[in-house]
């Protein structure tokens, strides 16, 4: 009975796998991510010129860029998508294990995790976020099992795929070791950050090369003089009236629009367990607010707050029996279908091949198209809009073919 249930589960598995492979793959081109063209470009000038352009300017993120662009380049970006999801697939197995093993079970957790569209869609895109996120929890499951050498150096291969992923690592080991710390013994914890930092600054060497060894390419306000903080990282002015109205909508969209309801209404329940469990719970809210502290700053991908909702669901994962974690599952998948929306968002235009920017909000209540509805019936196809900074490499880039084939 017990192999029957194994296998029943590790078969729902696969098809959840198999299910977001092929939404991968119909994807293709098609991004909904604005930076996944450039990531494969960063690849692309390489090969062909032997030169180091960071995808997203003046910086990139090394790790994604070789992976992506060497697998889109062989197979084409319909592949990359599939290993992007595969890499987030495998990311929350290995948080499973490392945080809630025999804790209910890992087929409903993966389920509760990709029940929530936005997190399941956004990462079928060839996209170095779930790359990232499967570095650090292998390193977090590594660390579990008292494997610390490769355990940091996986922690700094994550940074090397998402450079604020140095904002999770470093206060993550501090609270590992702070017992260590008490007791006036520092050397696991430099040992720790040394190894972190060296594993994953060194791909960056490309990168400081190309500035000189400079950080000026940072241009990070507050830190950086003569900085102008007017949408700095692709997103809006460094001001409050800007800044939290696209915070607050897009954690609400990402928590869900019926979710975050049914959440609601057991948010005093779940504090009160935080508190009383505040040391088990402090790796998960450190991330969760570090996370959420970025966004705020940076409010414009959904995907920078994947930590943030993947690390609550496992509090809520603990907290929640069976039962409410089965409603919390179907209000995610009833977004899926259709959503309600209380802002009509004015943008500054409706060319798709623009990055949206609105100018105006009009409070008013209205039924729309669920995201995975919206996806298939009213998607607009951005591969023509990437496709014109792909060179050569334009009519395989659309559809979807290897790019090495490209004369």
């Amino acid at each position: 009975m017990i192999f029957q249930n194994n296998l029943n589960r590790n078969l729902l598995l696969f098809l959840i796998l198999l299910f977001g492979a092929i939404i991968s793959y119909h994807r293709g081109s098609n991004f909904s991510d604005g930076d996944s063209y450039s990531v494969i470009l960063a690849f692309l000038n390489f090969i062909d010129n032997g030169i180091y352009t960071p995808s997203r300017g003046a910086y990139g993120h090394p790790i994604p860029e070789f992976i992506i662009g060497l697998t889109s380049y062989y197979l084409g970006t319909s592949y990359s998508n599939i290993l992007c999801f595969t890499f987030l697939f495998f990311a929350l197995i290995f948080l499973y294990k490392t945080f809630l093993n025999n804790t209910k079970s890992l087929f409903l957790f993966v389920l509760l995790v990709l029940s929530n569209s936005y997190v399941f869609l956004e990462n079928t895109n060839s996209i170095d976020y779930p790359i990232a996120i499967f570095f650090f929890s292998v390193g977090l499951f590594l660390f579990k099992e008292k494997r610390y050498i490769l355990s940091y150096l996986f922690l700094g291969f994550s940074i090397a795929s998402r450079a604020n992923f140095l904002t999770f690592v470093y206060p993550l080991l501090f609270i590992y070791y702070i017992d260590l710390l008490n007791n006036k013994s520092i050397k696991k914890i430099f040992i720790s950050f040394l190894i972190v930092s060296l594993s994953g600054l060194i791909f960056y060497l490309p990168l400081f090369k190309l500035h000189d060894f400079s950080l000026a390419f940072l241009d990070i306000p507050f830190l950086m003089e003569k900085n102008n903080s007017d949408g700095w990282y692709g997103g809006p002015k460094l001001e409050f009236k800007s800044l939290f109205p696209r915070f607050i909508y897009k954690v609400y969209l990402l928590t869900g629009i019926f979710s975050s309801i049914y959440i609601l209404f057991y948010i005093k329940g779940i504090l009160k367990y935080l508190m009383n469990n505040f040391k088990e719970n402090s790796i998960f809210l450190s991330i969760i607010f570090i996370n959420i502290f970025i966004f705020f700053f940076m409010p414009t991908k959904i995907l920078i707050i994947n930590p943030f909702i993947i690390f609550f669901y496992i509090i809520l994962f603990k907290y929640f029996d069976l039962k409410k974690i089965y409603i919390l599952i179907l209000f995610n998948f009833i977004q899926w279908i259709a959503i309600y929306d209380f802002a009509n968002i004015t943008y500054k235009t409706q060319n798709i091949c623009f990055a949206k920017e609105a100018i105006k909000y009009e409070f008013t209540f209205s039924l729309k198209k669920g995201v995975f509805i919206e996806y298939f019936l009213n998607e607009k196809d951005m591969s023509v809009c990437y496709s014109q900074f792909m060179g050569k490499y334009s009519e395989n880039f659309k559809k979807g073919k290897p790019l090495r084939l490209s004369k």
